[in-house]
């Protein structure tokens, strides 16, 4: 080999295999980095997709598909033969944007006439699209830059009936054409099922509602007027530049697609458009969970067949040439957003209105507690993903949880958000007509609640096998770009409940791998606390094939073996609630125990579950009881004498054991700077050892989580300052080894209890002697000398009698104790003591500005305080 570290570089071998499974990619943390800016969001799901696009060449066209395999394979259950440029004809009044060619053409023509859209002698669409701008700008008066030229030459467009250069934005230029092809096409037959889709440029430069990130799109196809990411059906970008995967235009395009999938995490791939080389050279971009695939570009003038052979497939072809799953019916289905805190909701007006005799407020609402006047609701659905005009309208059992704006602002008015529930992934409440007598309205949205009601209205359909189940409740969203994209959902067929897990498993559809946990399902038949399978299946295109990524590439180059996912449906039962969502801290321990002795019994039939977090544990109620639930068995395996196991399954980062951290960090292959697929060797599958140990120290981590990140009962947030070095942010770091430094030194340098002791939430404090108990137990599961390299020789995992035997004994000790208040009733305490505190500060702050007598009120007047007029006879200073 040679010593020279240059030519070393250079005869090294590129392998990126394994890229995929031990890569952090965004679906690996528990929540969404907390990241605001555009460049780093585009630069983050570019490295995602590192050797993971697949660029076809114009040269590979076949003669059999002239629109190139890519187009072939998303297109083709359009049948529709689609009409000639040539025969394309609209009025002249259509013709929004001119030049001096066309006005010229047409100038003797009145606005009703018929024309072609198609110039053949000019060989170009009789439409004002800018022309290849000059290498120096002018500069017009106000010293805006133009397209050169005069006014209404060929290098300008300008609307009809305009004599000036405008300089309208290109967006919606192109948007136009757009849309008129779309009008001229539907005369030749096409559209009749579509014709609500629109494109439009409106939000080229204004952000869109429900991001951090504030990412707009130059135009958007949709069939609603302010779609939001929500209903985007696909995205085009423009510009006057050639294509180049490197620019950051390009790079934006990975972002969208990420928003978009996250935002509508049913879809099976997002499409999206790049018009390029001065807005005539087209290709079509598909993003899937295994990466990305680019058509050949056409020339929208030069090719001008193919181009509107791709554009009616697009507008008029039914919802799966836009990446939606055919066996779904989604009837406008939406979901709020799912990034942490991405938006923090309007406060709303907590002082409701009063009664003419000014003594007493009126009772609220539960049904319309999503905001105080229907524009404030509308426009706090907007934020959310939700179109006031959308046809889907959820019923009044769901209106808390699901629709926009703030509804604890109106029944918690004191309560910081950080204290509220997670309104977008909480629990389905009770409406008010089913609420216990007993039970204010404004508690509603704490009542947890096992059952959606009979009378609850399905929001969309699934197909599994045979058989069509109503969803009623989006119940868990996974996000990122690459990976297996789970979303579950709750679903009732006949009288009974089910949880449907729909998602994207790792390996060809005719891989028995991909079978993986249904086998585990079936082997841990009968063990308390492990969902029951019901059924499961393949889900299948209209064309009867199963729905593989690898169909959408028109070859496998070595840095895409491995990567392909295959689209699979679980139906299970019953359902459960996340951990995080218990009622009492017993139940909470409780729970912990029951996930303990759920591992214990699985180890005993030799099965090892490696991907023990946050959502995967839960708790299921029966018979007036809880249980601890653990789930998702995907990447369970059967355990080797060896304990030596494929990477892969290792689970999620911030609770992965430190033991597996060090392996992971050593074969950790690091991104290069190319983005397409390389043809190169694939590296060989590395494998890590891994024992149960590894998944009662996950467990660790997410019993820590939970009393730091949360300040209560139901899933009450604790709102984390990011100026403060909170465990959970050390332990999501970006960079795996920073993961893992960051793990070794809460157990080494001798913070780690400080920090449990300080950072636990003070409804959580009596757990703090549980949790340094259990992290003293931790500290013999990894090797005494951190660095060695046999760390196996030195690892000495704990015992499951030896955790369960601390469980029990805090177990008691809770019990012995004082009963906890119903997690209702806690949070009523909270809002009086909160309400006396501000009530207080508000007296202060008023005899401070030496302000009128003040009036008190009562809890049920919410306790406003407000100035009193003096009368006369007042002698009250």
């Amino acid at each position: 080999m040679p010593s020279n570290s240059k030519s070393k570089s250079k005869s090294r071998p590129k392998h990126y295999f394994s890229t995929l499974a031990v890569g952090i990619k965004l679906g690996s943390f528990i929540k969404v980095p907390l990241i605001h800016d555009v460049p780093m969001m585009d630069k983050l799901t570019t490295q995602e997709l590192n050797q993971l696009v697949l660029d076809k060449p114009a040269s590979q066209i076949k003669r059999s598909t002239p629109i190139g395999y890519l187009l072939s394979i998303i297109f083709q259950s359009f049948k529709v033969q689609t009409p000639r440029a040539e025969d394309l004809r609209i009025p002249v009044s259509q013709i929004q944007y001119t030049n001096e060619r066309i006005n010229n053409q047409f100038h003797q023509y009145q606005p009703t006439d018929s024309v072609e859209l198609w110039d053949s002698n000019a060989k170009m669409w009789n439409w004002g699209l800018p022309d290849p701008p000059p290498k120096k700008h002018k500069k017009n008066k106000k010293g805006k830059k133009t397209w050169g030229g005069t006014a209404g030459g060929e290098g300008s467009q300008a609307p009809r009936g305009s004599t000036s250069n405008s300089n309208l934005a290109t967006e919606h230029v192109v948007a136009g054409l757009l849309n008129t092809l779309m009008a001229a096409l539907s005369r030749h037959g096409l559209g009749t099922n579509q014709m609500n889709r629109v494109w439009s440029g409106a939000h080229s430069t204004t952000p869109i509602k429900g991001e951090d990130i504030p990412h707009k799109y130059d135009i958007v196809m949709s069939d609603e007027p302010n779609p939001g990411w929500a209903g985007v059906k696909v995205v085009t970008e423009v510009m006057s530049s050639k294509y180049r995967p490197g620019k950051s235009t390009t790079k934006s395009l990975d972002t969208k697609a990420y928003i978009i999938l996250k935002h509508q995490p049913w879809r099976c791939f997002a499409l999206m458009l790049s018009l390029c080389n001065h807005y005539r050279e087209l290709r079509v971009h598909i993003y899937n969970h295994s990466g990305s695939a680019i058509s050949p570009p056409f020339h929208i003038d030069q090719q001008k067949d193919k181009f509107l052979q791709s554009l009616s497939s697009i507008v008029f072809g039914n919802d799966e040439c836009l990446g939606f799953d055919t066996t779904m019916n989604i009837r406008q289905l939406k979901l709020p957003v799912l990034s942490h805190r991405s938006i923090p909701p309007r406060r709303l007006c907590a002082r409701k209105k009063r009664d003419t005799s000014g003594t007493q407020a009126k009772p609220v609402d539960v049904a319309a507690l999503g905001g105080e006047s229907g524009e404030e609701s509308g426009e706090e659905s907007d934020e959310s993903g939700y179109d006031s005009s959308s046809s889907y309208k959820p019923s009044p059992s769901r209106c808390l949880d699901t629709l926009g704006g703030d509804p604890l602002s109106s029944a918690f008015p004191s309560l910081e958000r950080d204290e509220r529930p997670d309104i977008r992934t909480g629990l389905p409440t009770l409406p008010s007509e089913l609420l216990p007598s007993a039970t204010p309205a404004s508690l509603a949205p704490f009542i947890v609640q096992t059952s959606i009601p009979p009378n609850s209205s399905p929001i969309s359909e699934i197909q599994v096998n045979e058989n069509w189940y109503n969803i009623l409740e989006v119940l868990f969203s996974s996000h990122g770009l690459v990976g297996r994209s789970t979303i579950c959902y709750l679903a009732r067929k006949g009288d009974e409940e089910y949880i449907i897990k729909d998602h994207w498993v790792l390996g060809n559809a005719d891989n028995e791998d991909t079978l993986n946990e249904v086998v585990m399902l079936k082997k841990m038949q009968g063990v308390c606390g492990v969902p029951v399978l019901v059924e499961f299946s393949k889900v299948k295109l209209s064309t009867g094939e199963a729905d593989n990524m690898k169909i959408y590439r028109y070859q496998e180059l070595p840095s895409l073996v491995g990567t392909w996912h295959t689209h699979f449906c679980i139906v299970m039962k019953p359902r459960g609630r996340p951990l995080h969502k218990f009622q009492t801290k017993l139940e909470f321990i409780k729970a912990i125990r029951d996930i303990v002795a759920i591992e214990q019994k699985a180890h005993a039939q030799g099965i090892l579950h490696c991907d023990c977090s946050l959502h995967n544990a839960m708790i299921k109620d029966a018979n007036g009881n809880s249980l601890g639930m653990l789930i998702d068995w995907e990447f369970a395996v059967a355990i080797t004498p060896e304990n030596k196991y494929a990477i892969g399954g290792t689970g999620t980062i911030p609770f992965m054991s430190r033991w597996l951290l060090q392996q992971v960090k050593k074969i950790l292959v690091s991104n290069t700077a190319q983005k397409g697929v390389l043809s190169s060797s694939p590296l060989a599958i590395e494998f890590v050892k891994q024992d149960y140990s590894d998944d009662l120290e996950s467990l660790f981590y997410v019993f820590s989580w939970i009393c730091i990140g949360y300040s209560g009962p139901l899933g009450v947030e604790h709102h984390l300052n990011t100026s403060k070095a909170w465990l959970p942010h050390a332990w999501s770091n970006r960079d795996i080894r920073g993961c893992f430094e960051n793990k070794v030194a809460f157990y080494t340098v001798g913070d780690g209890k400080t920090a449990l002791q300080t950072q636990f939430d003070d409804y959580f404090k009596d757990l703090v002697p549980l949790a340094l108990e259990w992290m003293d137990l931790l500290r013999l599961n990894f090797p005494v000398q951190i660095g060695s390299v046999d760390g196996q020789a030195l690892h000495r995992p704990i015992e499951f009698d030896a955790l369960l035997k601390i469980l029990d004994k805090h177990i008691t000790k809770l019990l012995k104790g004082t009963p906890e208040l119903p997690p209702e009733r806690l949070l009523r305490q909270r809002l009086v003591d909160k309400n006396k505190q501000d009530v207080h500060a508000s007296g202060e702050i008023m005899k401070g500005m030496d302000c009128p007598a003040v009036k008190k009120r009562g809890l049920n007047d919410e306790w406003t305080v407000e100035p009193v007029k003096r009368s006369k006879a007042s002698n009250s200073g």
